[in-house]
This record gives C-alpha cells, sequence and structure tokens, in this order.
C-alpha cells in the first residue's frame, strides 16, 4: 500500500518545461485521463473493425421490393419501377464493409499517441505571450504544437468518413480535405507568433473553416441527395460543424489571448476532442452500419482478387449495383437464386453464376442495349 502511496504522475516534473506558464500536475493528470479514453476507444474500434471481416453464412438479401423503408437503409427503394436501389442493404454487404472503421480506428490511434505525448509534458515549446502577460512582456507560454499535428493527421480522416456518405467526387473531397489542413496550419502558425500578427493567421484559419462548413452544408447535402444518404448524411455533417465551431473559442482563449491556463487550456481541448473522436466515432459507425448500404461505399468488401467464394451465394448479388442489375426496362428483371444473379437481357437463358457474364445467344448485346434504354437512375457526382 505504501508503494502506490508513492506512486504520483512525475512527468511535468521529469519532463521539465522552462516556459513561464506551463503545465500543471493536476493538468497533466486530466491529460493522461483522456489518454485512456482515447486508447479505449483506440481498441474497441480495432476489434470492431476486425469483427466485421468475418463473413457471415448466408445469402439472404434484406432488400426490400415494394418501395417502403428497409430496416438497415436511409432511403427507400424504386416506388417507380426504375429498378434504382441506391441504399437497399444485404446482411452481407454491411458485415463487411470496413472502410468507416479503418479512417476512425487510424484517427484514435493518432489521438491516442498525442495526448500520451502532451500528458508526458512533451510536444510543446515555450512562446513569448503579448497579452494577458501581467505586465511582463518576456512572459512565455508552452504551446502544444504536437496537438496540431493530431488535428492535421487525424481530422482529415474524420472529414474523409463524413463526405464518403454524400457521394461527392473525389476532386471536391481533396479540395475540402486541404481546406482543413489550411486552417490547422494557420492557427499552428499563429500559436508560434509572439505578437498580434497571430491573429492574421488566425483570421486565415477561421475563412477556411467558414468555407469548408458551407461546402459541407451544401455541396455534400445536395449530392447526398442524389445516392439517397441525405438523412444520415446531414446529421453527422451539421454534428462536425457544430463541435468544430468550438475550437475558435479554446484557440482564442488560450493560443491566441493568453487567457486561460495552460491547464485550463488542455481541458477545454480535452473535452472537445472526447467528443470528436471517441463520440462521434461511435456514433457514426454505429448508424452508417445501421442505415447505410453497402454499395455507397464499397471498398473493403472483395479486395483486389475476386474471390469465387466470396461471391457465389454470398456477395454477387453486390457485383451487379450500379451497372446492370439496378437497371431494367421491365422486360427481363433478373432472378436470383441462392445469391446469384441472371443476366439482364432479354434472353431469361443468360444466367450468371456471380461472375456477370451474361453471354448467351446474343445476351450480352441485348443486356447492354437494355441498360443503355433503361432509365437514367441515379445522377452522377455534380460537385
Amino acid at each position: 500500500m505504501a508503494v502506490l502511496n508513492t506512486r504520483a504522475n512525475d512527468a511535468p516534473k521529469t519532463n521539465f518545461s522552462f516556459a513561464d506558464r506551463n503545465l500543471s500536475v493536476n493538468g497533466s493528470s486530466w491529460l493522461w485521463a483522456v489518454t485512456a479514453v482515447m486508447g479505449l476507444t483506440f481498441l474497441g474500434f480495432l476489434a470492431w473493425t476486425i469483427s466485421r471481416n468475418k463473413q457471415p453464412k448466408t445469402g439472404h438479401n434484406t432488400n426490400n421490393h415494394h418501395g417502403k423503408k428497409t430496416p438497415q437503409s436511409d432511403g427507400f427503394v424504386d416506388d417507380n419501377h426504375t429498378g434504382v436501389t441506391s441504399t437497399t442493404t444485404s446482411a452481407t454487404g454491411l458485415t463487411q464493409e470496413r472502410v468507416f472503421h479503418y479512417l476512425f480506428t487510424i484517427a484514435a490511434f493518432i489521438a491516442f499517441i498525442s495526448y500520451f505525448t502532451m500528458a508526458s509534458n512533451l510536444g510543446n515549446t515555450p512562446i513569448r505571450q503579448y497579452m494577458n502577460n501581467g505586465r511582463d512582456e518576456s512572459q512565455t507560454r508552452d504551446v502544444f504544437y504536437v496537438r496540431y499535428i493530431y488535428y492535421v493527421t487525424a481530422w482529415p480522416l474524420v472529414l474523409t468518413a463524413v463526405l464518403l456518405l454524400s457521394g461527392v467526387s473525389w476532386a471536391t473531397l481533396l479540395f475540402v480535405v486541404a481546406l482543413q489542413e489550411i486552417w490547422v496550419v494557420s492557427w499552428l502558425c499563429g500559436a508560434l507568433v509572439s505578437t498580434s500578427y497571430k491573429w492574421g493567421y488566425f483570421a486565415f484559419g477561421v475563412f477556411a473553416y467558414i468555407v469548408l462548413s458551407y461546402l459541407l452544408l451544401t455541396w455534400g447535402m445536395k449530392q447526398s441527395g442524389y445516392i439517397r444518404t441525405k438523412k444520415t448524411y446531414t446529421l453527422f455533417a451539421g454534428l462536425l460543424v457544430v463541435a468544430w465551431a468550438l475550437y475558435p473559442i479554446a484557440w482564442g482563449l488560450s493560443e491566441g489571448s493568453n487567457k486561460l491556463s495552460v491547464t485550463g487550456e488542455n481541458i477545454f481541448y480535452g473535452i472537445l476532442d472526447i467528443v470528436a473522436i471517441p463520440v462521434f466515432g461511435s456514433l457514426f459507425l454505429f448508424l452508417v452500419s445501421k442505415r447505410v448500404g453497402p454499395e455507397v461505399a464499397r471498398f473493403t468488401q472483395t479486395g483486389r482478387v475476386h474471390d469465387n467464394d466470396g461471391y457465389s451465394g454470398h456477395n454477387s448479388h453486390l457485383s451487379n449495383i450500379g451497372h446492370s442489375s439496378g437497371v431494367n426496362t421491365g422486360h427481363s428483371t433478373g432472378l436470383t437464386n441462392n445469391g446469384n444473379t441472371t443476366g439482364l437481357g432479354h434472353n431469361n437463358n443468360d444466367v450468371n453464376n456471380g461472375h456477370h457474364t451474361g453471354v448467351n445467344n446474343g445476351g450480352l448485346h441485348n443486356g447492354h442495349n437494355q441498360v443503355s434504354s433503361g432509365a437514367p437512375g441515379i445522377p452522377g457526382s455534380h460537385v
């Protein structure tokens, strides 16, 4: 028991800071608590990711073909019989898709490492402060630059996960991520400046955040309507914009005006970061797994090599989504047998075994014509 009593948080003493305003022992203890939260979040997301690699032994398709909302869909299947089922889902696809889990797992891992560094009173540097310095022009404050390394590497992953729900083009996604990077780097530059010019960098960052938020809530929302994910996308884009709106306040009170103590700064940022990764990420992964079909973000189900076992009787119905199985003109809608889909031509003898061959007595030619003369389906990316 005596040994336990002698154990104390000696990180601020071991990794001594020469700044006048530095991290207290209580502040370090708070950061260790956040580190534990980030570590548990990382391990939880990692286990969740690995568990989704297990393929269920079923070829059952949960699609609803009567224009009703499916239990695992943000939108509706087609009521006008155009053949477009943009967000219908399957048990196999939802169980196996892992792209969102990959993104949040890495983001949580980065957060874990970053908070370990800050709790250890590392990753900081003393910067002279010109405001609220007690009339001591030489007063210095510890600025944790490692926090900005965390934001510039982890936040793009969170932003990418949200934008994948919208269906925007890759060019738009990269543009929005670049704005987020400009935002964070601008604030890092401002935090390292010891004069009033720091507020210029703060303004650059706020402007980038405003443009980013505008794109999320306009272009992204519009595009998500085309792939029937608008409800889910709007929820998470809105939450992200609101959560990030508090960061300018934290910066202005800490690295900007030197109003908050270094410990108060880390408490403020720590609460925001817990909301941004563990809370937001858990809610995102849980709801997206329930609402969004695999055809919206089908990156990790098949791999680079097509596995016959993964297609025949299990995933074969997914391979045709958005190509020929999703479009028909009323001649032949395609019949399913144990998960294998018949070709969508005028000739009902065109049966493929999950490999989408569709060649029989000119069936491939007819199937092609049928797709081209069918309903326009889902509009392509507009942004």
